[in-house]
């Protein structure tokens, strides 16, 4: 009985123990840990598809919707959204710095936010507590055992508590309501890092290409200076259009003065054929802006864009976009503040309306300025060659747009050597024109179609280059499989060249993509009496000359 009594006895003591100790954790939560809890979320990252990729906690350090969380649910997110201790959501708008070491990133939330302050100092042996959104009201107990520095000025905690991996990014606070750092569990150890390290976060132009933030789909912020801002804007162009269009809109948000935003809105406006919102866009420019001058001149060289590039429709006629807008517009730009990129603009709306005689003279004045390029002499040539000149004078001039180019030349100079090869094919300079190619060539590597080795192909052929011809002929062949005109290019050459069974196959390739190809049939009958195949190239022959090839009766009283 004794026995029964004192086992009794011990497993009260062990529960009065128990609730005792709870209470003890409970009551020694100041009030200001309570508080900095209301700052704390649950975060949630979603895949492309829509489903959920990983869920993790973080903390508000802003009212304004500055968070901080672990980076690595960011990985391959496509979006992202908050629920703080409110339950209230919040869509994460976009990103303002990472750091996959630390696994840590700071971003922007809609709406408004509660804010935790930051403790600037951690001392060992400080009581902590790793603070989630409070649903029952409590945190986890957490001791300091040490603390590191890192990066000679920012906190990594080493923590001793009974948390969980479940609180991976919750909020570490210590008794003054102050955000330690983000709560990490890792196998046996449990960390804070320090929240200061990611509030000091700052976005530069070049953020944009940054490699940790592209490992997310979730846009990146844009910097807080106009000139970063700038470079953000321009290296976003390369972006999915969405992220295009969001950052170019936040643009437009943060320095509703400045005029990049509002051309690079209108030109996506055009892309998706919205004629009347660029130009009301432009027009909001005009009025909003610092620099009048560059909304005018943004605005007309939009309008002359897109005339020169496209054929007039009703679109176009109920905004009025003309040349003659694009010149009005180009002048307001220049009596507002005289510049010779204006200049040069207004020169080549009068290039595009025909009249080239001022158009050379215009460009010529600016030969003589600070703005002298070499487009301006490729634009001269163009000008002369409208008003008659001599091939000799036209070369003249290409050469010169070339001497213009900065050494060694790079991917800008590509044009020129393209306008310069079809100026030397023009005059009979095959091999001089394909070498000018050859180097249009090597500044746009991946990024040529079939037509330009077809036209190349051409040009060798007149130079008798057959060993580059059947290159090229073969790379258009390769890139524009469907397309007949390329194996039958290839069989006609390949008949000159006496390569026979090649120049058959390469017609059976043909007639393959097109069954109805008179120059395929000649070329394969050709080959076939070639290689003792009469009576059977005869035919082909035949059959050319039925479908209208006029070469196929030379070559019939040939081989019969």
């Amino acid at each position: 009985m004794k026995e029964i009594i004192s086992m009794k006895l011990k497993t009260l003591i062990l529960t009065i123990a128990l609730i005792l100790g709870v209470f003890t954790n409970i009551s020694a939560q100041p009030g200001a840990v309570k508080k900095a809890a209301d700052a704390a979320f649950t975060l949630t990252t979603f895949k492309a598809d829509g489903s959920i990729l990983a869920t993790s906690n973080g903390v508000c350090i802003t009212t304004d919707g500055i968070a901080i969380s672990p980076w690595k649910p960011f990985v391959g997110a496509e979006k992202a959204v908050i629920i703080d201790a409110k339950g209230q959501r919040h869509e994460v708008e976009c990103l303002l710095g990472a750091n996959d070491i630390y696994d840590i990133v700071k971003f922007q939330v809609t709406g408004k936010t509660v804010a935790a302050p930051l403790a600037t100092v951690v001392a060992a042996g400080e009581e902590a507590w790793v603070t989630p959104i409070l649903k029952s009201g409590n945190a986890e107990r957490a001791d300091v055992s040490s603390v590191e520095k890192f990066m000679d000025k920012y906190n990594y905690a080493i923590l001793k508590s009974s948390a969980t991996d479940k609180l991976n990014g919750a909020p570490v606070v210590n008794s003054k309501g102050q955000v330690v750092g983000l709560f990490n569990i890792s196998g046996d150890l449990q960390s804070a890092t320090d929240v200061n390290y990611a509030k000091d976060f700052v976005l530069k132009g070049l953020s944009q290409n940054d490699v940790t933030l592209r490992q997310s789909g979730i846009r990146i912020g844009l910097p807080n200076t106009t000139e970063e801002a700038v470079v953000a804007l321009m290296l976003s162009s390369e972006k999915p259009t969405n992220v295009h269009e969001a950052v170019v809109n936040e643009f437009i948000t943060k320095f509703p003065q400045t005029n990049d935003g509002y051309y690079a809105l209108a030109n996506i406006q055009i892309a998706k054929g919205e004629m009347a919102n660029a130009d009301k866009t432009m027009q909001t420019a005009i009025g909003k802006v610092t620099a009048k001058d560059e909304a005018h001149y943004n605005y007309a060289r939009l309008i002359y864009r897109f005339v020169v590039t496209h054929e007039t429709d009703e679109k176009t006629k109920s905004l009025g976009w003309t040349l003659d807008k694009a010149l009005d517009e180009i002048k307001k730009a220049q009596s507002t503040k005289s510049n010779d990129a204006y200049r040069h603009l207004q020169a080549q709306i009068t290039f595009a309306k025909g009249d080239y005689t001022k158009a050379y003279e215009e460009f010529e004045a600016l030969t003589k300025t600070k703005f002298n390029n070499p487009e301006l002499y490729l634009e001269m040539a163009q000008s002369r060659q409208h008003l008659g000149a001599n091939d000799q004078e036209i070369l003249d001039l290409l050469n010169k747009s070339i001497e213009m180019c900065d050494t060694p030349y790079v991917s800008t100079s590509a044009p020129y050597f393209y306008t310069r090869g079809q100026q030397l094919e023009k005059m009979g300079e095959y091999r001089k024109a394909v070498q000018d190619y050859y180097t249009y060539e090597y500044f746009n590597q991946g990024r040529l179609g079939a037509a330009f080795y077809y036209m190349r192909e051409q040009c060798e052929i007149k130079g008798r280059m057959w060993q580059q011809a059947l290159q090229d002929i073969l790379i258009a062949s390769r890139l524009e499989p469907k397309e007949a005109l390329y194996p039958t290019e290839a069989g006609s050459l390949l008949l000159r060249l006496n390569k026979i069974d090649a120049a058959i196959s390469a017609a059976q390739q043909a007639l393959q993509l097109d069954a109805a190809s008179p120059d395929a049939y000649l070329i394969l009958g050709i080959a076939q009496c070639e290689s003792k195949q009469k009576e059977e190239g005869l035919k082909n022959i035949q059959k050319a000359k039925e479908l209208g090839n006029t070469q196929a009766d030379t070559f019939l009283q040939k081989y019969k």
